[in-house]
């Protein structure tokens, strides 16, 4: 869906990251006819993805879409488990060595190799973090502060960062990919591994079973470390569009896995599919020009809380997502280290507190102002704000442009005071270097800074005790919350969806849904 981009287009880098991981267009798996892999053999998984897969797992991770291909071909050197632990998959032990968080150690498992039947060790595993670190958008983001990656002898891998960088275990893992270790054969032509897959997970691409653009057929890794968790004889990824296609597909047994938009859930629940429920996102406003630059009021810390307060978010969340969203005011999310559940509430909705703000800040009778939005899900959030601001005398002048490129350079041309956002559901670390810091990028387009908020995060960064560090980042998405830089509206959920044939699911740690990697046969 989007590609690496020269240096000057870091930032734009960061928005498509950002933006794949929380439109709603990019969470959706869906479904249409069965063939080829139609479901009739129990030892068969049929999924459903909505747009053809970005093989290459280091430039797959800006895309949910591509999750699922990726960790059927390519193991992580660390797992996330369901609950947010981590777990070593080719690592057997990992952490840091140092205070400061930023040397981090890898241990690998004794007698790996790729499913070429090339030895996994420490040498092939720094020249694919190598290639990681020129081509993965996320690596010239959230792994930004990495300076080296070094092999002290066959087994040990050493990451060395400038900055303290407290993620990298979530980094190394298949919840961000960038631990998906490619083979040494597939990096002396990193062409083909847009056809190919040089991996060392549970499964590996058929290319006579595959048609690109259709369907991916996967089998099994003989040379795969781990045999117990290879479930399938074959896993066969449908690309197909429609979302009601997938509820009718997975009725008639078609398919048997999918993970579906919230705005999917009643269709879900008519039809009285299985299913489970994460939340993946928050969507809401960017209240991005904080120091007046083109719109004036937005400098006045009341004004953007009083636009907080004109928004109805249970009225939102119930009205376009049913049961399958939940109103918020914070950023983070349940689970991660930053969430306070009372922050959820912090604006509830008074329209005559809101115009009692506007009044305070010299804006009595409102004013008018330009936002932007993209993709029907984030715009539908962004037009039923603009009402409600509307009858507090708040004018938006509403622009929705159809393709994020698109929407990503009107922004980042600070012509639009107020943007429309959805944002993937992060640790506090990963959503600060968009949300929180002084560098100019689609969530913070002005660079707005705050002293304040610059301490608390420079102190938990390099925090190594987990609960001293959680406290810090509370504090930090606190600060954000009283600053009303963002005017979150609702924190929306995915929906993983199965059919007869598998077994009930757990909620993972795989952006909120299960990895297809723990889809098992029922029984």
């Amino acid at each position: 869906m989007f590609a690496h981009r020269p240096r000057r287009s870091v930032h734009q880098v960061r928005v498509l990251v950002a933006a794949a991981l929380l439109t709603v267009g990019s969470l959706t798996a869906c479904s249409g006819t069965a063939e080829p892999g139609g479901g009739a053999d129990d030892a068969v998984l049929t999924m459903a993805v909505a747009a053809p897969p970005t093989l290459d797992p280091y430039k797959a991770n800006i895309d949910l879409n591509n999750i699922p291909t990726v960790a059927l071909a390519y193991a992580p050197l660390i797992r996330m488990n369901a609950d947010r632990t981590f777990t070593g998959e080719l690592a057997e032990s990992f952490g840091y060595v140092d205070r400061q968080n930023k040397v981090f150690q890898l241990k690998l498992r004794p007698g790996l190799t790729f499913a070429d039947g090339t030895p996994l060790d420490a040498p092939a595993v720094v020249k694919s973090l190598e290639y990681m670190r020129t081509v993965s958008p996320k690596a010239k983001t959230w792994a930004a502060t990495i300076t080296s990656v070094t092999a002290p002898d066959a087994a040990t891998v050493v990451v060395t960062n400038s900055a303290p960088n407290p993620v990298m275990r979530q980094l190394f893992s298949q919840a961000i990919l960038s631990g998906s270790v490619v083979s040494p054969a597939g990096l002396t032509d990193p062409g083909q591994l847009a056809q190919r897959t040089f991996g060392a997970g549970p499964y590996q691409l058929d290319p006579a079973g595959t048609v690109a653009g259709d369907h991916y057929t996967y089998l099994p890794n003989p040379r795969y470390w781990n045999k117990e968790g290879q479930h399938w004889k074959k896993v066969v990824v449908r690309v197909l569009p429609d979302a009601n296609a997938t509820v009718q597909a997975i009725q008639a047994g078609q398919i048997d896995y999918a993970a579906l938009n919230a705005d999917a859930g009643p269709a879900v629940v008519a039809a009285g599919l299985k299913h489970i429920t994460a939340s993946v996102a928050v969507l809401g406003m960017v209240l991005a020009d904080r120091d007046g630059t083109v719109a004036a009021p937005l400098r006045d810390v009341r004004v953007r809380q009083a636009l907080n307060h004109a928004i109805d978010r249970a009225t939102i969340a119930k009205t376009i997502f049913g049961e399958f969203a939940h109103p918020t005011s914070q950023i983070a999310a349940p689970g991660f280290d930053g969430y306070q559940a009372a922050l959820d509430d912090r604006y509830p909705y008074d329209p005559d507190r809101a115009k009692a703000l506007l009044t305070e800040a010299g804006y009595p009778n409102g004013f008018t102002v330009k936002a932007e939005a993209h993709t029907p899900g984030i715009a539908a959030v962004a037009q039923v704000v603009a009402g409600q601001w509307k009858k507090i005398g708040v004018t938006v002048e509403l622009t929705t442009d159809t393709q994020v490129p698109q929407w990503l350079e009107h922004v980042m041309s600070r012509k639009f005071p107020v943007t429309a956002f959805g944002y993937g559901n992060l640790p506090t670390y990963l959503s600060s270097l968009d949300f929180m810091r002084p560098v100019a990028n689609p969530f913070n387009p002005y660079a707005t800074d705050d002293a304040q908020l610059k301490q608390l995060l420079q102190r938990a960064v390099a925090e190594p005790e987990p609960t001293t560090q959680a406290g810090l980042f509370q504090q930090a998405v606190a600060r954000l919350t009283e600053l009303a830089w963002f005017a979150p509206v609702v924190r929306m959920d995915g929906i993983a969806v199965t059919g007869s044939r598998v077994a009930p699911l757990e909620a993972a740690a795989d952006n909120g849904l299960p990895s297809v990697v723990t889809v098992r046969p029922a029984g």
